[in-house]
C-alpha cells in the first residue's frame, strides 16, 4: 500500500530524529582530551586542503559543547589574514534565519540563540550571499555517512542557506563516531561535497 506524503514524511523525521540521537550519544561519550586530540587532527586535515587554502572567506560555526572544536581553526584563519564569518541566527519563532557576520577576534562572539555562541558587533560585518566560488563554509551536524549525507539538528539552516551562497566550497566537520551507515535524506537537504574527521577524508 503507498504511503501518503504525510504519512512518508514523518516516517522519515522520526528515522532522522532516531539517527540524530544514536550519534550525538555516540560523541557525548568522547572524553574532553579526545575531542581535543581528535579536533587537532581534523584542524590540521582542514588547513592542508585545497579549498581552505584558497578561500578568502571562512564561514564557520563557533562550536558549542561538544562539537568539533572551531575557536583554534578561527584564531588561525584570522592570523593567516581570511575574512572569518560566524553565524547568528536572527527574527522570531517559526521566521527564524540564519545570516553570517564578519569577526575579528573570537571575543566578539557571546551566548545567543539557545546558547550558541554568535556575534555581537553586527553593523557593516553581514556577508553577502550570491555565487561565492573563493568561499568556504564549514558545516557542524548531528549525523552523516559515507555517501556525505547530512543531518543538522532540525532547523534547516545550513541547507536554506547553502541553497543562497551558491558557488561556496561546503566542507563538514565530524568525528569519527558520528559517521552512520546510512542516513534518510530529503529533497530539500544539502549535502556537504566533503567531510573531514579525525581519521582523514570522506
Amino acid at each position: 500500500m503507498r504511503m501518503a506524503p504525510s504519512s512518508i514524511w514523518e516516517k522519515n523525521m522520526r528515522s532522522k530524529k532516531e539517527c540524530r540521537k544514536e550519534a550525538l550519544a555516540r560523541r557525548a561519550l568522547m572524553s574532553a582530551k579526545e575531542r581535543e586530540t581528535a579536533g587537532r587532527r581534523i584542524t590540521d586535515f582542514l588547513r592542508d586542503s585545497e579549498e581552505y587554502q584558497l578561500a578568502e572567506k571562512i564561514l564557520v560555526y563557533a562550536s558549542y559543547r561538544d562539537e568539533v572544536p572551531t575557536y583554534d581553526l578561527i584564531e588561525g584563519a584570522l592570523r593567516e589574514g581570511k575574512q572569518v564569518f560566524c553565524p547568528k541566527i536572527e527574527g522570531q519563532a517559526g521566521a527564524r534565519t540564519m545570516s553570517f557576520y564578519r569577526i575579528m577576534d573570537p571575543e566578539e562572539l557571546q551566548d545567543g540563540f539557545q546558547g550558541i555562541p554568535e556575534p555581537v558587533v553586527l553593523k557593516g560585518r553581514h556577508y553577502e550571499t550570491g555565487k561565492n566560488s573563493r568561499d568556504l563554509i564549514l558545516m557542524p551536524g548531528t549525523a552523516f555517512d559515507r555517501q556525505r549525507r547530512r543531518l543538522g539538528y532540525g532547523g534547516g539552516f545550513y541547507d536554506r542557506f547553502c541553497r543562497r551562497a551558491q558557488g561556496a566550497a561546503r566542507i563538514a566537520l565530524c568525528f569519527d563516531c558520528q559517521v552512520l551507515e546510512e542516513l534518510p535524506e530529503e529533497e530539500t537537504d544539502i549535502r556537504p561535497e566533503r567531510i573531514v574527521t579525525e581519521s582523514g577524508w570522506i
